[in-house]
């Protein structure tokens, strides 16, 4: 696979889905939590309660992975990404003003929610009031796609938001 299909291929899968599973880890305790995501480029820009287990975490140890997949009935079916990177908050007003139209425009109804804020409970509204917006920036990314073989996947090096070099076939799980 080029770099060029690499990119095409991820992209277009980051953007048939809207949940991914964000996993980190601090003492020797993992977590894993489903997030909806918003792709700009290869960033994945998602909501959060700073008190959440993941965001007090993510706070503490930035480094995290996350997964993104579909519902397969049969393994030679299976794509997926698997990712590692890290995760932080969005502070800047212009880069939350930046992030947040990106995932307006991804999930609309989050902005229908903002529209009328009365048709929220108390509790929903609360909740809402109380999200940050954080950015997961991928350093390496894995297409698995097990219609070509069996553990089949492409390793793609990210620097700074960017693919560096060359992506690399691995059917053996050495990446």
């Amino acid at each position: 696979m080029t770099g060029e299909d690499f990119e095409k291929t991820v992209k277009a899968f980051m953007d048939q889905f809207t949940t991914m599973t964000l996993a980190c880890s601090m003492n020797d305790r993992p977590w894993a939590a489903p997030v909806y995501y918003a792709r700009r480029n290869y960033d994945l820009i998602f909501f959060s309660s700073p008190t959440s287990r993941h965001s007090t975490t993510l706070a503490e140890n930035p480094k995290a992975s996350a997964a993104i997949y579909g519902s397969y009935n049969d393994w030679e079916s299976i794509k997926g990404l698997q990712m590692e990177g890290t995760v932080d908050r969005i502070q800047s007003p212009v880069a939350i003003t930046k992030a947040l139209a990106t995932y307006l425009k991804r999930h609309s109804f989050v902005k229908e929610l903002l529209k009328d804020p009365r048709t929220l409970s108390g509790e929903i509204l609360g909740k809402t009031s109380r999200v940050q917006l954080y950015m997961f920036r991928p350093d390496r990314i894995r297409y698995l796609d097990n219609s070509v073989g069996f553990g089949a996947r492409w390793m793609q090096e990210i620097l700074n938001g960017e693919p560096f070099g060359d992506p690399l076939l691995d059917q053996r799980g050495a990446y």
